[in-house]
């Protein structure tokens, strides 16, 4: 009798769980740096790659990690706002029905003052699908925004009240991923600060 075949998987190898470790006195610093970076979707020609769960050698940070450069248009660039100084943050919850369940990143920050600018900037961005690179203390940088899926821009704002409360521009950004966040660490090529890496936030090599 002729021995059987071993049944084989068309599914490739399994998502590669692992441990998540912390160290005592290990350092966690929260919030981000004053400043994104954003962009307008039509100005991307190509993007980074995330790698599939079943990719071989594939790991946790790897599978939450862009491979590669944004390629832009012609002398596009990525422009900065300027943030309030402790005034951020990036959030992330898990929506949809399993096996469709994704993420919803988002974005809260905030812009000093109602300049024209920022009063421009609200009337554009609320109906653009725009991308945005967020920075971590760490030098790290965050991407929020996709190919898959549109951005959703709500600007608000307020001119103040009295003598001390703020006036500003206040950016509210939610994005649809597979990733919390997904980290980019290739180039960035901005309209205002050179051309600086996502991984270190210093001027690339």
């Amino acid at each position: 009798m002729a021995a059987s075949s071993p049944i084989t998987s068309p599914c490739g190898t399994a998502a590669p769980f692992d441990s998540l470790r912390f160290c005592a006195g290990q350092r966690v610093i929260p919030g981000i740096r004053p400043a994104v970076y954003y962009i307008a979707k039509e100005n991307i020609l190509s993007w980074p790659t995330l790698p599939a769960e079943t990719t071989a050698s594939v790991t946790l940070a790897k599978l939450a990690t862009y491979d590669g450069n944004f390629t832009l248009k012609a002398d596009a660039k990525w422009k900065r706002i300027d943030l309030v100084t402790n005034k951020g943050n990036v959030e992330w919850e898990t929506q949809g029905e399993r096996p469709s369940c994704t993420f919803l990143n988002k974005l809260t920050a905030s812009h000093p003052g109602t300049a024209a600018e920022a009063a421009g900037f609200c009337r554009l961005a609320q109906n653009a699908d725009l991308v945005f690179l967020v920075q971590q203390r760490d030098g790290r940088f965050r991407v929020l925004g996709n190919e898959m899926f549109e951005t959703i821009v709500k600007p608000k704002g307020s001119l103040g009240e009295g003598t001390s409360t703020n006036a500003s521009t206040d950016i509210e950004i939610e994005a649809t991923d597979i990733v919390p966040a997904p980290f980019y660490p290739g180039d960035i090529d901005t309209a205002d600060d050179g051309k600086i890496s996502g991984e270190t936030g210093k001027a690339a090599a």
